[in-house]
This record gives structure tokens, sequence and C-alpha cells, in this order.
């Protein structure tokens, strides 16, 4: 048995969000957490009762402490990462939208101690001691130190047998669309499965049409068994073997947008580490929501709050 269940390797930043619809002209305090995609993930399988570890490189001092205590809190594993006196801690300040005013974020995240992160700096036997190695897209886009760090954990955790999950989660305001293509397109071959949004598969890879057939083409030309792709407001598609299905967002308003594809992958990851592939996409797609109706970028409820939105869709009703 493998001592964990998902290992993840990369960047998180501080988090500072105004109030609902409250500009930062106006704003007399700000809500405090941290964000990041990998860490996003580990934080919500945690919460679903998964042995979850997360490895990165963060400014010694307060701020940086604070990036870790604040991903340990929710029971994933920060044994290995490692404090640096160079580079300092990243940060994200998002103006939260209210009514018809839309979510902005800024980021600030040059000159972070991440970007300095190599592969014999992360803890390469708890990556080959695991179910399942997560990376996205946007670790490999802050430095050529940075893509060639998750590049080779890719290639070890796929020639240890651990299953790679990646999620391609482009960032314009970090590289352009033909350097990002060119990177991931050297990661990505050959992994266990592959999260990417509609958009980024046109943008990147020039691919758009019937969901199913991209996909097909998306895993015959990179050799991935199982492909999700995530569509906005109309839910996600998935590729899983030979098996194709889709299913539909599920409804409610939405508090905030951000986090929801870390929280999709999450629901993913669990129900097939739970060997219940048939409930994998339904999962994903009510973590997702779970994630757009909370203030926070992860999901905390765990296994609780994910039966009760899956049976509250059902019924359309309270829950009492």
């Amino acid at each position: 048995m493998k001592s964990w269940d998902f290992t993840t390797v990369g960047s998180t930043m501080l988090s500072l969000t105004t109030d609902p619809g409250v500009p930062f002209l106006s704003s007399v305090g700000l809500r405090l957490d941290v964000a990041g995609a990998e860490s996003n993930c580990a934080i919500a399988l945690a919460r679903l009762g998964k042995r979850a570890s997360w490895h990165s490189k963060v400014a010694s001092g307060t701020l940086g402490e604070r990036v870790i205590s604040g991903i340990r809190a929710h029971g994933v594993d920060v044994a290995s990462v490692i404090r640096s006196d160079e580079g300092r801690t990243e940060q994200m300040w998002v103006e939260a939208g209210g009514g018809d005013n839309p979510t902005t974020i800024s980021y600030d995240r040059e000159g972070a101690s991440v970007e300095s992160l190599r592969i014999d700096e992360i803890d390469l036997r708890s990556l080959h001691d695991s179910q399942y190695f997560h990376a996205t897209g946007i670790t490999p886009a802050l430095s050529e130190d940075s893509r060639n760090a998750v590049l080779d954990a890719v290639q070890l955790a796929c020639k240890a047998g651990t299953k790679v999950s990646f999620d391609v989660n482009y960032r314009s305001k970090l590289w352009q669309p033909s350097r990002a293509q060119e990177v991931l397109s050297t990661i990505i071959p050959g992994i266990h499965i592959l999260f990417i949004k509609e958009t980024d598969l046109e943008l990147l890879w020039f691919r758009q049409g019937n969901a199913e057939t991209q996909m097909r083409r998306l895993q015959e030309e990179f050799g991935i068994p199982n492909i999700v792709l995530t569509q906005s407001r109309e839910g996600a598609s998935a590729l899983l073997g030979d098996h194709f299905e889709s299913h539909p967002a599920f409804r409610g308003e939405a508090v905030s947008p951000i986090g929801a594809g870390d929280a999709l992958v999450a629901g993913v990851l669990y129900s097939l580490m739970e060997d219940e592939e048939e409930l994998a996409l339904k999962r994903g797609c009510a973590m997702a929501a779970l994630a757009r109706q909370s203030r926070g970028d992860y999901v905390v409820g765990g296994r609780q709050a994910l039966d009760a939105r899956i049976q509250g869709e059902k019924s359309c009703g309270v829950l009492r």
C-alpha cells in the first residue's frame, strides 16, 4: 500500500480579498487566505479523507509560514516544504465581484522563492510512494528552474509507476500560448489523466468542435488514457479509457469563480481513488459547484458536503 493517496508540487500565494462588491479603493478590510491550484486540490482531497502531501519552496519568515500553516491546517502534510532565504512570498489580490460586477484578480508573483525550485529539492521518495502525483501548468510558467522541476518530477513519477494527473490551467499573465503549448507538449505525453479547459484546448492546440472527437485526438496524440474537458457553464466531459460521457454543471448562484477547476479535479481524482469511476464526473461537477458557492479558493466540506450537494441537485429543494 502506498503511503500517500495524493502528492503534488506547486506554488501557493497569499490571497487578499475584499468583501463582495467592495472595490479596493473603498475597502477597509481584506480577507487573508492561501491560494494555489495544486494546494487547493490537496486541501480538498485531505478534507475528503485522503492522505495528501504538498511540496514546494517558500520564503523564510512570517508570510511564508502563513502559507504553510494555512495548508497544514486542513490536514495536508507539508513536512518536505523548503524554507528559502532567497525570493519572496507570492500574493494574489482579489477584488470580489458582486451583482453585475465581475471578480478581478491581480497577481504579484515575480521573484517568488518557488522560481528557484529544483528537482533535487523535491522529496522523490514521497512522490514515488503515492497513488497519484499531480501537477499543473501554472508552476512551469514561473521560471526555467520550476519548469524543469515539474517536467522531471512528472517523468520520474511515470517511470516509478505513479499515476500522474496534470491540469493544463493556462494563465495568460504568465506566458504566451505558443510557449505554453511547446512546454506542456513535452510534459503531458504518457500521463494517466489530463484536465484541460475547452478554451485552453482551442487556444493552445487550435482544437475546437465536437468534444469527444477532440478528446480522442488528444488521447491518441499524447498517449493519455484519461482526459477531462471542462466546459465552463456547460459542465464537463470525460474520456475515461474508451468510455465517453458528459455531465452538466450544477445549478446555483456563484459567490466566487475562483478555484472551481481545482475542485473539479479533486472530485474526479477522489472517485478514481475510490474505484468509483462511474461517479467521477458527477462528483467533479459537484465539487466545482461547492467551490463557486464559497468565498474561499478551496472546498473544505468533505464527503458530507459533497454528498449533500449531489442530493440537493436531485431534489432541487431544501435539505433539513
